[in-house]
């Protein structure tokens, strides 16, 4: 299955874009595909990416287990034919 919507590359990227990058990068350590597609509306990505750092970071307030947050993204990736 071939993307629909592209990635914003750090080629490409405006200076916004590339500042959420950036802040990605600094609260995840890495800046995820489905950010680089939000980009293309720098204001829902920037609500996002708070959104998942909360739930992902347990130093930005989540609760649940590594294992089980890991778990619930294979299942996830599993149901929705993600071949990465």
């Amino acid at each position: 299955m071939t993307q629909r919507i592209p990635c914003i590359t750090d080629e490409v990227a405006s200076d916004d874009q590339k500042a959420l990058f950036a802040g990605s990068t600094e609260l995840l350590g890495r800046t995820a595909n489905l950010l680089r597609v939000l980009a293309h509306s720098p204001q829902l990505a920037r609500w996002f990416l708070p959104l998942v750092a909360a739930v992902r970071q347990p130093t930005a307030g989540a609760v649940s287990p590594v294992r089980l947050r890991n778990l619930a993204i294979v299942k996830t990736s599993l149901l929705n034919g993600c071949h990465y």
